[in-house]
């Protein structure tokens, strides 16, 4: 591997606490990514867009 694929940007830092919980969940049911017929990236999606859509939806409720 290249250093560049080891590195890590400043946006990778950001968006990791946002990314964990589908990351979380592909880790509980097995699904790594490594396969790519594992479809890792659209479970991930789907959790997490169903997380901060709600959590979203929390804070508009108490705030607005």
């Amino acid at each position: 591997m290249s250093s560049a694929s080891k590195s890590h940007t400043i946006s990778d830092s950001i968006a990791k606490p946002f990314l964990l919980p589908g990351t979380l969940v592909c880790n509980a049911v097995g699904i790594h990514g490594n396969n790519p017929s594992d479809y890792s990236d659209l479970v991930r999606m789907l959790v997490n867009s169903l997380i901060w859509t709600v959590a979203g939806v929390i804070v508009m409720a108490f705030f607005a």
